[in-house]
């Protein structure tokens, strides 16, 4: 049986419109904190981690990564650190086999030099596409001693659990497909987003959305605000009746047209 444990890794204080890029106005610049989630999925293979989120140079040093005038933010305490979190559940860095990131930006894979013997799987694409960028830092990954597994595709980690490919957020972006014995298959997306991904999704699922705009809205927003994954069944409510769902955002949604 896979036991899954979600865990608040820090958070990043941005401008809502990076999240919501389909506000006017002064609405854009309206600041929000986002959290940043990791995950650890202790299974009969080993123990597996999904994103090592945020460095914990950036409890003292907010803006430790891109400097003040960059507007971005971390927030941050020493108990978010991915190995302080998992000390609090009793295990330890070399307890951890796989690490999954779902990519390479330092909100995801700020504290992949802690696991030194894990294995770590990337889309084939994606490791390509960050390697020597300054937006994907590679003083936090781009570790002579880490051992990169790079896939293409669809890719089973362990029994029940697999990397799916949601490219949108960045070139060769995945998401980690986890089925639960007691509440089913969950979804942990990292940071995929933009409506290409969104459309990857509900295409995968066979779902069509009702209102694709409003939908899609409601699936960020949803997201941003509770940090958990969605499930299926949750996705195809959202497409089947966002107008209905979204009287229950008033003023938060831009409905099309």
């Amino acid at each position: 049986m896979i036991e899954l444990v979600l865990f608040r890794t820090g958070a990043v204080d941005i401008a809502r419109s990076a999240f919501q890029p389909w506000l006017e106005g002064a609405a854009r610049d309206n600041r929000v904190v986002a959290p940043v989630w990791s995950a650890l999925l202790r299974t009969p293979e080993g123990n597996i981690v999904f994103d090592t989120g945020l460095h914990p140079v950036h409890v003292d040093r907010p803006d430790a990564t891109f400097g003040p005038q960059s507007g971005l933010k971390v927030v941050m305490e020493r108990d978010d650190a991915i190995v302080a979190r998992l000390a609090s559940v009793g295990v330890k860095p070399d307890d951890v086999a796989i690490v999954v990131n779902s990519h390479l930006h330092f909100d995801h894979a700020g504290n992949n030099g802690a696991f030194p013997h894990a294995t770590f799987v990337v889309q084939a694409d994606h490791l390509a596409f960050a390697k020597g960028k300054p937006n994907f830092p590679g003083v936090y990954w781009d570790i002579a001693e880490l051992r990169y597994l790079p896939v293409s595709g669809r890719t089973r980690v362990a029994s029940g659990v697999e990397v799916v490919p949601t490219p949108g957020h960045a070139p060769g972006h995945q998401s980690l497909v986890v089925d639960l014995a007691e509440t089913g298959r969950v979804v942990l997306t990292g940071e995929y987003g933009g409506k290409a991904g969104f459309r990857h999704v509900m295409d995968g699922l066979g779902i069509e959305a009702a209102d694709e705009d409003l939908a899609f809205q409601l699936v960020q927003l949803c997201a941003s605000a509770t940090g958990k994954p969605l499930t299926d069944d949750e996705l195809r409510l959202i497409a089947a009746y966002p107008r209905q769902l979204a009287l229950l955002f008033p003023g938060q949604l831009t409905p099309a047209g």
